[in-house]
């Protein structure tokens, strides 16, 4: 849509690619699977680091905010636009200290778990946004408690709802089952990746152990994110994946992995757009981690968020009624994405960008009539 509206209204669309990701199996294969274009503009942070050996948080955000910086004095934008809560969104600290407004979708999520890169992310560029696009009036309502005003802020649904509506029928012709020699209902699904559950040897091991013991229940596939893989082989836990009915895998594309959520008995993961996947696809999940950002899935009946004893809890997930409500992520129907599009057109037509941090805007927070001297302040002297 960004594309494709630029001569009606009127701006132009830069699609920047941060190079968080830049293998085949965690990036091009998406673009390839999905019809992502080329990016315009390349900043080759995780080829850049790899070549260093340099790939710890801090020295990810310092490549990053250097190579921002070079983007926008090359291409001067009027507004970035971010999805998400990955490190790549820490960039806007960069992009607001240019004066620069910054767009946010999936926007109030919280987990209130320090322990999660992402939470600090997800508050960062937040509170950073001039525009917050959030998924749910839940999520509104914690970016509302968090002192951020309204009107910054707007309800669109799950972005999710968009991509499985436009891919599942594609998705239902991959051959991954005849591959993997699977049979429909009859296989767990397991994703894990977060550092809480592989950054620490005694939490992994405990994971793959009962990945091992629920095996042998029911035949489990893992396909193994490529720092999960490093992770197995630096603390030698090779020996617990090597288990009858346990099939390990190289990182799926989107068709191939949407396939087997879609026809999985059960999932098991720690990612939150698996949880919301499994939701919509009416798939029981245990999300096996201490907190989640989504909790309106266990609201919903579709999750079970348990951090112990994996194998107990998955058998407890399989005996899950399906019958939730599957619209419960987008409860107003239709495309969250065209909603997304249509708001901020309007905002680039009226102007929004332009004024959205001045003291007009501003002037329903009493701090901020205090700062400008149009409202006595207390002195506390």
């Amino acid at each position: 849509m960004l594309d494709q509206g630029q001569k009606k209204f009127g701006y132009e669309h830069v699609y920047v690619h941060s190079g968080q990701h830049f293998d085949y199996q965690l990036d091009g294969v998406f673009r390839k699977q999905l019809g992502v274009r080329r990016a315009d503009l390349d900043l080759r942070i995780g080829k850049i680091l790899k070549k260093t050996c340099k790939t710890s948080h801090v020295h990810q955000s310092a490549l990053l905010f250097t190579k921002t910086a070079e983007m926008l004095d090359k291409i001067r934008p009027n507004a970035v636009m971010y999805l998400g809560d990955t490190n790549t969104v820490t960039s806007a600290l960069i992009v607001a200290k240019y004066g620069v407004p910054v767009i946010h979708i999936e926007g109030g999520g919280r987990s209130y778990d320090w322990r999660m890169p992402e939470e600090k992310n997800r508050i960062l560029v937040d509170h950073l946004s001039d525009v917050i696009y959030c998924y749910l009036e839940r999520y509104k309502n914690i970016l509302m408690s968090e002192g951020i005003p309204s009107y910054r802020q707007v309800v669109v649904g799950n972005i999710i709802v968009d991509a499985l509506n436009d891919f599942m029928s594609e998705a239902d012709n991959s051959p991954i089952l005849n591959r993997l020699r699977l049979e429909p209902k009859r296989y767990a699904l397991c994703t894990i990746h977060r550092e809480e559950n592989i950054d620490n040897r005694d939490i992994l091991a405990a994971k793959l152990q009962g990945l091992r013991e629920f095996a042998k229940h029911i035949p489990v596939v893992f396909p193994l994110m490529p720092r999960v893989r490093a992770r197995v082989k630096d603390f030698r836990l090779e020996k617990l994946l090597c288990v009858r009915r346990l099939t390990c895998t190289e990182p799926l594309g989107f068709l191939d992995f949407l396939k087997l959520e879609s026809a999985a008995r059960v999932i098991v993961t720690d990612s939150g757009t698996v949880q919301e996947e499994a939701l919509i696809l009416g798939v029981p999940c245990l999300v096996t981690r201490r907190s989640t950002e989504r909790p309106e899935t266990i609201a919903a009946g579709a999750t079970i968020l348990a951090d112990d004893d994996l194998c107990a809890n998955a058998q407890r997930a399989m005996q899950m009624d399906t019958g939730w409500n599957r619209e419960t992520l987008n409860p107003s129907g239709g495309s969250p994405s065209e909603r997304i599009y249509k708001d901020l057109m309007e905002k680039i037509q009226s102007s929004f960008f332009e004024k959205s941090r001045t003291i007009e805007m501003l002037r329903i927070n009493p701090f901020a009539r205090q700062a400008y001297g149009q409202e006595a302040c207390e002195s506390y002297a």
